[in-house]
Protein backbone atom coordinates (compact mmCIF):
# COMPACT_ATOMS: atom_id res chain seq x y z
CA UNK A 1 0.00 0.00 0.00
CA UNK A 2 1.13 3.50 -0.77
CA UNK A 3 1.54 5.27 2.59
CA UNK A 4 0.55 8.58 1.01
CA UNK A 5 -3.08 7.44 0.75
CA UNK A 6 -3.05 6.19 4.34
CA UNK A 7 -1.73 9.56 5.54
CA UNK A 8 -4.41 11.42 3.55
CA UNK A 9 -7.09 9.25 5.18
CA UNK A 10 -5.61 9.86 8.65
CA UNK A 11 -5.43 13.59 8.00
CA UNK A 12 -9.12 13.65 6.98
CA UNK A 13 -9.97 11.62 10.08
CA UNK A 14 -8.15 14.06 12.39
CA UNK A 15 -9.58 17.12 10.63
CA UNK A 16 -13.12 15.78 10.99
CA UNK A 17 -12.58 14.96 14.68
CA UNK A 18 -11.14 18.45 15.29
CA UNK A 19 -14.12 20.05 13.57
CA UNK A 20 -16.58 18.10 15.72
CA UNK A 21 -14.67 18.82 18.94
CA UNK A 22 -14.56 22.58 18.25
CA UNK A 23 -18.28 22.60 17.47
CA UNK A 24 -18.88 21.68 21.13
CA UNK A 25 -20.82 18.54 20.17
CA UNK A 26 -19.75 15.13 21.48
CA UNK A 27 -17.26 13.28 19.31
CA UNK A 28 -18.70 9.81 18.74
CA UNK A 29 -16.57 6.91 17.48
CA UNK A 30 -16.40 6.56 13.71
CA UNK A 31 -14.20 4.86 11.12
CA UNK A 32 -12.68 5.74 7.79
CA UNK A 33 -11.57 3.13 5.29
CA UNK A 34 -9.51 2.89 2.13
CA UNK A 35 -10.70 0.57 -0.60
CA UNK A 36 -8.36 -1.13 -3.07
CA UNK A 37 -8.51 1.87 -5.42
CA UNK A 38 -7.49 4.17 -2.53
CA UNK A 39 -10.92 5.79 -2.26
CA UNK A 40 -11.76 6.99 1.24
CA UNK A 41 -15.07 5.97 2.78
CA UNK A 42 -16.61 6.25 6.21
CA UNK A 43 -18.39 3.92 8.59
CA UNK A 44 -20.75 5.32 11.22
CA UNK A 45 -23.44 4.14 13.58
CA UNK A 46 -26.49 5.83 15.07
CA UNK A 47 -25.98 3.89 18.31
CA UNK A 48 -25.80 6.27 21.28
CA UNK A 49 -24.14 3.87 23.74
CA UNK A 50 -20.39 4.36 23.19
CA UNK A 51 -19.38 0.76 23.92
CA UNK A 52 -22.06 -0.75 21.65
CA UNK A 53 -21.23 1.79 18.95
CA UNK A 54 -17.52 0.88 19.06
CA UNK A 55 -18.25 -2.86 18.97
CA UNK A 56 -20.60 -2.34 16.01
CA UNK A 57 -17.88 -0.46 14.14
CA UNK A 58 -15.31 -3.17 14.92
CA UNK A 59 -17.63 -5.89 13.61
CA UNK A 60 -18.50 -3.89 10.48
CA UNK A 61 -14.79 -3.39 9.77
CA UNK A 62 -14.08 -7.10 10.33
CA UNK A 63 -16.84 -7.96 7.86
CA UNK A 64 -15.46 -5.49 5.29
CA UNK A 65 -11.93 -6.89 5.71
CA UNK A 66 -13.12 -10.49 5.49
CA UNK A 67 -14.99 -9.66 2.26
CA UNK A 68 -11.73 -8.05 1.01
CA UNK A 69 -13.46 -4.71 0.42
CA UNK A 70 -10.91 -2.55 2.24
CA UNK A 71 -7.13 -2.28 2.38
CA UNK A 72 -6.80 0.05 5.40
CA UNK A 73 -8.87 1.50 8.22
CA UNK A 74 -8.81 4.13 10.91
CA UNK A 75 -11.20 3.68 13.86
CA UNK A 76 -11.36 6.86 15.93
CA UNK A 77 -12.55 7.38 19.51
CA UNK A 78 -12.50 10.25 21.96
CA UNK A 79 -10.66 8.94 25.03
CA UNK A 80 -8.83 9.73 28.23
CA UNK A 81 -5.21 8.87 27.54
CA UNK A 82 -3.80 6.35 30.05
CA UNK A 83 -1.38 7.89 32.58
CA UNK A 84 1.47 5.55 31.64
CA UNK A 85 1.85 7.31 28.24
CA UNK A 86 2.85 10.60 29.94
CA UNK A 87 0.74 12.73 27.62
CA UNK A 88 0.80 16.50 28.19
CA UNK A 89 -3.00 16.41 28.74
CA UNK A 90 -5.43 13.58 29.42
CA UNK A 91 -7.94 14.33 26.64
CA UNK A 92 -7.14 12.49 23.45
CA UNK A 93 -8.19 11.14 20.13
CA UNK A 94 -7.30 7.45 19.78
CA UNK A 95 -7.03 6.09 16.27
CA UNK A 96 -6.81 2.34 15.73
CA UNK A 97 -5.04 1.96 12.38
CA UNK A 98 -4.67 -1.22 10.38
CA UNK A 99 -3.50 -1.78 6.85
CA UNK A 100 -2.55 -4.56 4.50
CA UNK A 101 1.08 -4.08 3.54
CA UNK A 102 1.51 -5.90 0.28
CA UNK A 103 5.09 -7.08 0.63
CA UNK A 104 6.73 -10.41 -0.12
CA UNK A 105 5.42 -11.68 3.21
CA UNK A 106 1.96 -10.07 2.66
CA UNK A 107 2.43 -8.64 6.12
CA UNK A 108 -0.29 -6.86 8.07
CA UNK A 109 0.39 -3.72 10.08
CA UNK A 110 -1.51 -2.30 13.06
CA UNK A 111 -0.99 0.47 15.61
CA UNK A 112 -2.74 2.85 17.94
CA UNK A 113 -2.17 6.56 17.66
CA UNK A 114 -3.04 8.73 20.65
CA UNK A 115 -3.31 12.44 19.82
CA UNK A 116 -3.59 14.59 22.96
CA UNK A 117 -5.70 17.71 22.52
CA UNK A 118 -6.81 20.81 24.39
CA UNK A 119 -9.89 22.92 23.71
CA UNK A 120 -9.84 26.61 24.55
CA UNK A 121 -11.45 29.96 23.77
CA UNK A 122 -9.42 33.09 23.15
CA UNK A 123 -10.04 36.30 25.09
CA UNK A 124 -11.12 38.15 21.94
CA UNK A 125 -13.40 35.49 20.57
CA UNK A 126 -15.85 32.90 21.87
CA UNK A 127 -14.90 30.48 19.10
CA UNK A 128 -13.60 27.17 20.40
CA UNK A 129 -10.08 26.38 19.22
CA UNK A 130 -8.17 23.12 19.41
CA UNK A 131 -4.51 22.47 20.06
CA UNK A 132 -3.28 19.06 18.94
CA UNK A 133 -0.14 17.80 20.66
CA UNK A 134 2.42 15.41 19.22
CA UNK A 135 0.95 11.96 18.58
CA UNK A 136 1.91 8.97 20.69
CA UNK A 137 2.27 5.83 18.51
CA UNK A 138 1.72 2.39 20.07
CA UNK A 139 2.36 -0.98 18.40
CA UNK A 140 -0.73 -3.18 18.21
CA UNK A 141 -1.60 -6.69 17.09
CA UNK A 142 -4.08 -6.82 14.21
CA UNK A 143 -7.70 -7.13 15.31
CA UNK A 144 -9.50 -6.50 12.01
CA UNK A 145 -7.27 -7.96 9.30
CA UNK A 146 -6.69 -11.42 10.74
Amino acid sequence: MDNEHLFVMLDECIQYASKVLTSETPLESFAMVLDHENNIGSVNSDEKDGFIRYEYLLQTLRDEAKADKISALALLSNVTIPDNFNAPVESGIRIHIEEKAFTKENKLNARLLYIPYQLFKSKDDETVQIKLHDPIPIALACEIFV
